[in-house]
């Protein structure tokens, strides 16, 4: 592809991806799109078949090629829980980069048929894997180094991987903290992220 044609590509891009975060998925039609991009709209059907086929770029682009290096995080000279920390702040980090809005969510999963392509269904899916694994490998061998307890992997495993996701999560999910917790009607996002506690938490659990 021409150099200029993977400007105009990464314009289409760029602008989908501001205008999914600002407007929502669901609100966003492909002329606004052409409209941010300065492109006329059958330019971006040049590029993509649909808008879906715009979101599983980003996908692809956005969230799963910040992993790719991810599995370097096992060979590092360094303790188990240190690499369990390092992939949390990688989590955080990355989520903060390329997060989404609640009306952005809600669209998605209520509004939109994206979640049914079988494309994104598979990167979600390999992705997953990939975080399962690494995670997996991470415990296991603290195990059995002894740094960590005699304790279910896989188990460990999905309950971190749960608690981590969740925590991320929460302040882009569109509970009311104050509808569940009528007591902490003021509480925000802001005072519950201390991550240093979080990470205590999932190595030293309730006790």
């Amino acid at each position: 592809m021409a150099k200029g044609n993977n400007i105009k590509r990464d314009s289409i891009l760029d602008a989908a991806y501001t205008l999914f975060i600002n407007r929502g998925y669901y609100e966003t039609k492909i002329i606004d799109i052409a409209d941010a991009a300065g492109i006329g709209k059958g330019t971006v059907y040049e590029y993509f078949e649909s808008k879906d086929a715009i979101f599983l770029e980003l996908f692809r682009t956005k969230v799963m090629a910040g992993y790719a290096n991810l599995s370097e995080l096992l060979v590092k000279d360094i303790t188990c829980e240190k690499k369990i920390k390092e992939y949390i702040e990688f989590e955080l980090k990355n989520s903060s980069k390329y997060t989404f809005n609640k009306n952005f969510l809600v669209d998605l999963m209520v509004k939109s048929d994206v979640l049914r392509n079988r494309e994104l269904i598979d990167s979600i899916h390999n992705l997953v894997n990939r975080k399962f694994s690494i995670i997996y490998q991470i415990i296991d061998d603290g195990i059995k180094t002894g740094e960590f307890n005699q304790v279910d992997p896989v188990l460990a495993t999905i309950s971190i991987m749960g608690a981590i996701n969740f925590y991320i999560g929460f302040h882009c999910s569109p509970i009311n903290l104050s509808e569940v917790l009528p007591d902490k009607k003021d509480i925000t996002w802001e005072e519950i992220q201390d991550k240093e506690a979080f990470f205590q938490l999932i190595l030293h659990g309730l006790k």
